[in-house]
């Protein structure tokens, strides 16, 4: 089975108010400085970023400051990241703006090579501004800012309303909200709805694809990201149960047992093999380009039991740009006024973590993708009531190992309970340090 994160999704699929602006610096060595009737040179910042969304913000910018040219370089997923600790070590070879994902960034804020940006600038300024999971996340555990926080994944139940209602059942998302949705519902009434979905429709269609992503992946994500507090190991805490409910789902038969993000899923999607998903804001931008012909029939609602983040990112500043002043203004605009963020939200949908760009009516509009319903509130909602714990340097060695006995207890039905001890007795013998 594919292992099931926001990290192959991403492999997969390619006014400003008082903003202070910085002048050009000096012309490059080798070139003439600007005279009368010459002008400078704009200031050049690089940023990397794994989508060519990133010119969206480029060209955003060049409007608000000519003076400083962004340099937007699409850069594979796993070379954004890997390239940048390897330009760490190296001493050269950093952008001046760096994208981070958030299943990597424990890999940044437990090192150094990116600036505070609390003690250099003035990021302080921006705590009360963000989402609250999202700082502590892009902080260090003795209080530095290195990553500045970007966007978000709250989540929650997406379903086709379509199909819902060619098999006869609720389909107005205060309705499905009420029998499976939100706080007062448990993942118990979510399967007893799938169940109901399965039967009614003669066993073609399941409420959703496949149990590792939609059921794990969601019950796992309630409790806050990450396997690791400090040394102490949380896989047995954490995995148990979820291991357990995803167990539930695959043997009771009511998740479609297609593996996320190929062309199963895809074939599932176009066939009606399920009829929703449990998955993050972000999911908005894929299948409007991907599935064209299912916009206008999703709709959301909360997901049982818990609110909960799936993913996101950060910019970060390496300490070799030469230009980090320049690299700051650029990271305020983008990711803490409104106009930056609310300008790549709306051609893609990448959700902002700066809640002053939520007071946008555009939060309370019906969105098409949604069928009218205005889901972007929802998110809203979701995404300011949600656990956080600081990430590590060990998150993408521990999802493997934890993803790797999600598939035997999956494929194999292996125990959920044993599968949990095992996972965390793997991880302590090869992470030096880990604790129980």
């Amino acid at each position: 089975m594919m292992r099931v994160s926001r990290r192959n999704f991403l492999r997969l699929t390619a006014g400003v108010g008082g903003l202070s602006l910085l002048a050009a610096c000096a012309p490059p060595a080798g070139q003439p400085s600007a005279g009368a009737g010459q002008s400078a040179a704009p200031t050049e910042v690089t940023f990397w970023w794994w989508d060519d969304a990133g010119n969206i913000w480029a060209d955003g910018y060049a409007e608000v400051n000519p003076n400083v040219k962004i340099d937007f370089v699409n850069t594979p997923f796993a070379d954004a990241h890997d390239k940048l600790l390897t330009s760490f070590a190296a001493g050269s070879g950093a952008p001046d703006v760096a994208s981070i994902e958030i299943g990597r960034v424990g890999n940044f804020t437990a090192r150094g090579g990116l600036v505070d940006l609390k003690e250099v600038f003035d990021a302080g300024q921006f705590e009360q501004d963000m989402v609250e999971y999202k700082w502590i996340q892009g902080s260090t555990e003795d209080g530095r800012l290195v990553c500045m926080p970007w966007d978000i994944g709250p989540a929650g139940v997406w379903y086709r309303a379509d199909v819902l209602e060619a098999n006869g059942l609720p389909s107005d998302p205060d309705e499905v909200e009420a029998l499976i949705g939100g706080s007062q519902n448990t993942w118990t009434d979510f399967f007893a709805f799938a169940k109901q979905l399965k039967d009614v429709s003669g066993g073609k269609t399941s409420l959703f694809a496949d149990a590792g992503t939609d059921i794990y992946g969601a019950s796992y994500r309630q409790q806050g990201e990450g396997y690791q507090e400090g040394d102490r190991l949380l896989i047995v805490e954490k995995a148990t149960r979820p291991f357990q409910l995803a167990a539930q789902a695959r043997n009771e038969g009511i998740d479609a047992d297609i593996p996320w993000w190929g062309a199963e899923w895809a074939a599932g999607l176009r066939d009606d093999a399920f009829a929703g998903m449990v998955i993050a804001a972000w999911m908005q931008g894929g299948l409007t380009r991907d599935h064209p012909q299912t916009v206008g029939n999703w709709r959301v609602i909360r997901a049982p039991e818990a609110n909960y983040n799936w993913g996101g990112s950060f910019t970060a500043i390496p300490e070799q740009s030469n230009v980090k002043d320049e690299a700051w203004e650029f990271i305020k605009w983008s990711c803490a006024t409104a106009q930056g963020q609310n300008l790549l939200f709306k051609s893609t949908g990448v959700f902002p973590a700066y809640k002053p760009a939520w007071e946008d009516p555009l939060y309370d509009e019906p969105v098409e993708f949604f069928g009218g319903q205005p889901a972007y509130r929802i998110w809203t909602e979701i995404a300011d009531n949600i656990p956080a714990i600081f990430r590590t340097p060990n998150d993408v060695q521990l999802d493997d190992i934890v993803g790797a006995e999600l598939t035997k207890v999956l494929k194999e039905g292996k125990d959920p309970v044993q599968a949990a001890m095992d996972a965390q007795a793997e991880a302590l013998n090869r992470i030096p340090g880990t604790t129980e």
